[in-house]
C-alpha cells in the first residue's frame, strides 16, 4: 500500500520552448533581476524493455527535488483541436506524493511500481493489460536545474538546464490558462533579446528514450 499524501488530475496546458545554451544564458541574465528560486529534479522514467507504455504515448515518471516529497506522475495527451501555436502541449495528468521509503525500495528494485495503490496506477490500469503493469522498470534518469521566475503580473517562467547521457539541453516552459496571451509574452521577450522563437517539438520522455534506445543498441 502506498503511503501517497494527495492525488490530483488536472489538465496540463503548457508552452514548450527550445533553447541554445547562449539564448539559456542571455534568457536567465535577463530574468535574474525578477523573483526566482532554483531546484535540482531528478525524473526517472518507467516503461517496459519494449516501450509499450510510449507506443500509446503514456508518460511514468518518479520525481525527486530536494526535500519535497517524491511525487508520482502519469501523463498522456488530451484529444483536441490542433492549434496555431506550435509550442503548445495540452495533457492529462495526474500527481500522487509518495514516501521516501518507497520511492527508495523501487528505484533500487526491491519493490515493482505497480504495487503502489494511488491514482496515476489506477489510471494506468484501465489504459494497459495487467501483465504489461508487470513489466514496468526504471528505464533510467533525467536531471533538470529548474529556475522558476515570477515575471510580471504573476506569470511564472521555468527556465530548463537538463542533463542525461551525458548530454545536455535547454528549454523554457510555462504552464497557463491563456495559451495565446503567453505565447505572443514569450514572443516578445524573444524578440528584445535576440533569441529565436522554436517551439519544443518533443518532451523530456521522448528525448530521454530516443537516446535510450540508442544506448541499448551500442
Amino acid at each position: 500500500m502506498s503511503s501517497a499524501h494527495f492525488s490530483s488530475n488536472i489538465i496540463e496546458t503548457e508552452l514548450k520552448y527550445a533553447l541554445t545554451k547562449t539564448e539559456y544564458n542571455i534568457l536567465k541574465k535577463q530574468l535574474d533581476s525578477f523573483p526566482h528560486k532554483t531546484q535540482l529534479q531528478t525524473n526517472y522514467y518507467f516503461d517496459s524493455l519494449s516501450l509499450r507504455l510510449q507506443t500509446k504515448k503514456i508518460g511514468l515518471r518518479i520525481r525527486t527535488s530536494g526535500s519535497n516529497p517524491p511525487v508520482l506522475t502519469l501523463k498522456f495527451p488530451k484529444p483536441s483541436k490542433k492549434s496555431l501555436i506550435t509550442s503548445l502541449k495540452i495533457r492529462y495528468e495526474y500527481e500522487a506524493n509518495l514516501s521516501i521509503r518507497e520511492t527508495k525500495d523501487i528505484l533500487a528494485g526491491k519493490k515493482r511500481i505497480s504495487t503502489l495503490s494511488s491514482l496515476p496506477l489506477e489510471i494506468l490500469k484501465t489504459k494497459i493489460q495487467p501483465a504489461l503493469m508487470n513489466r514496468l522498470i526504471n528505464l533510467g534518469s533525467l536531471q533538470t536545474q529548474r529556475t522558476l521566475y515570477r515575471y510580471s503580473h504573476g506569470q511564472a517562467l521555468e527556465l530548463d538546464q537538463s542533463k542525461f547521457f551525458n548530454q545536455k539541453f535547454y528549454e523554457l516552459e510555462v504552464e497557463t490558462t491563456t495559451p495565446r496571451k503567453t505565447d505572443r509574452l514569450i514572443k516578445k521577450i524573444f524578440t528584445e533579446n535576440g533569441i529565436k522563437y522554436r517551439a519544443e517539438k518533443i518532451s523530456k520522455l521522448e528525448r530521454f528514450l530516443k537516446e535510450w534506445k540508442k544506448q541499448k543498441k551500442t
